[in-house]
Order: structure tokens, then C-alpha cells, then sequence
């Protein structure tokens, strides 16, 4: 069932390509999927309920798409679309990890889609980074009297803001945050749809590299 859907969700998209550059970002996003579900797989998980992988019938009306292959096409298109080429590994993980996502129906699936289409490749880096942070490592107070800041700290600032108005970010304080100025870096968490991203993207995963915009801005 997996593999027909894949082939087909292949199929539809593959009519929507027209550079090389999408070619190949989507051809990775596959790739990945396909390899952590077959490691997956191998090591005797087994796949989430098999609904998810079924055409869905319908009295007196064309049978639909499986939710799983509908899902695929999604994150197929959105690699396609990913400018920032580093996304495309985590939509790859994204797919992966949805097809042994029990606890999350279709529904949601997509709309978490939806999400890491909208957010930029070092928003859901500082996701990765705040489902795992070490909060000795970035400051313990607001920017309220911070000063003059510098433009890269202004930028990361004003992304963790956008996500605390998505509710993928709150304090662990519970206060409230109304603006830049008052972000805690060492109150923040994910929550709710943020730590979905977090465990199905797992942005905790990317390169070294990627993090120290983070740690750099958050001193």
C-alpha cells in the first residue's frame, strides 16, 4: 500500500516539474523518506494504522486518495517549493516520521505541513534547538534594557516572536509575550503544533553549523 501510494504521488508531481533544481529537491526528499521508513521498518516498528495507507471509499461518489499518499503529494510539493534547499531533509524526516505517527490524524498532518512550509529553515532550526536547550548556554533575562542590539539579533528576535504568535513558543514562566524586547531566551519551550514539528522534523538533527546564529544572538 505505501509503495503504490508513493509511485502514484510520484506521478502526479513529477507533471508539475520544470527545473532540474526541482527535480532534485524533490528526488532527496524521496530518497530520505524512504531510507529512515526502511530503517525503520528493518529494526521491527511497524507502520501507524493501516486506514492511513487505504483508498478511502465513498457511497455513490469517486473513491479518494489514501490519506497517506495525499499527505506525500503535499510534502513533495512543498520540497519542491523549498528555495531553502536545507529544508527539504527535514520535510523528508517529516513524511517519514508521519507514517508511524499513530497519535495524529490527517488532518493535523497537513496542517503541520502548512506550518513548516511557512516557517523559514532557521525557524524550525531554533525549534530543534529549544526542544533540547541547554538553558545555561543563552542568556537568562529579557531584552527589555538591552540597548542598541545588533541587526542579527533583531532578526532572530522578530523570528522567535512570529512563532510565539503561532503558539509554537511560550515561556515557561507563563508570561506573557507582547513583544521582542520581552523574550526570555532561557524561558523559552515549544508547545502544542511546535512540538509536533519538533518530533516529526526533528530539526534537533541539522549540522553544528546551523545552531550558532541561535547561541550568537541569544548571549
Amino acid at each position: 500500500m505505501l509503495q503504490d501510494g508513493v509511485k502514484a504521488a510520484v506521478g502526479k508531481v513529477a507533471a508539475r516539474l520544470t527545473t532540474q533544481s526541482e527535480q532534485e529537491r524533490v528526488g532527496s526528499c524521496l530518497l530520505i523518506a524512504y531510507d529512515l521508513i526502511a530503517q525503520r521498518l528493518s529494526g521491527g516498528e511497524p507502520l501507524r494504522e493501516p486506514s492511513f495507507f487505504k483508498r478511502r471509499e465513498r457511497k455513490a461518489q469517486q473513491d479518494l486518495r489514501s490519506e497517506a499518499e495525499e499527505l506525500l503529494e503535499g510534502t513533495f510539493l512543498a520540497a519542491r517549493d523549498a528555495y531553502e534547499e536545507r529544508k527539504v531533509e527535514l520535510l523528508g524526516r517529516f513524511y517519514a516520521n508521519a507514517a508511524f505517527a499513530d497519535g495524529i490524524d490527517a488532518s493535523h498532518l497537513n496542517h503541520i505541513l502548512s506550518l513548516a512550509k511557512l516557517l523559514t529553515y532557521r525557524q524550525l532550526v531554533i525549534i530543534g534547538i529549544l526542544g533540547t536547550l541547554d538553558r545555561s548556554t543563552v542568556r537568562s533575562s529579557d531584552f527589555r534594557e538591552a540597548g542598541s542590539l545588533p541587526s542579527a539579533t533583531i532578526g532572530v528576535l522578530f523570528e522567535t516572536y512570529q512563532m510565539v504568535g503561532l503558539d509554537l513558543i511560550s515561556s515557561t514562566d507563563s508570561g506573557y509575550i507582547l513583544g521582542v524586547a520581552d523574550i526570555n531566551p532561557g524561558l523559552l519551550k515549544i508547545q502544542g503544533n511546535g512540538a509536533h514539528l519538533f518530533n516529526l522534523l526533528r530539526p534537533d538533527l541539522v549540522p553544528d553549523e546551523d545552531k550558532t546564529f541561535f547561541f550568537e544572538a541569544m548571549k
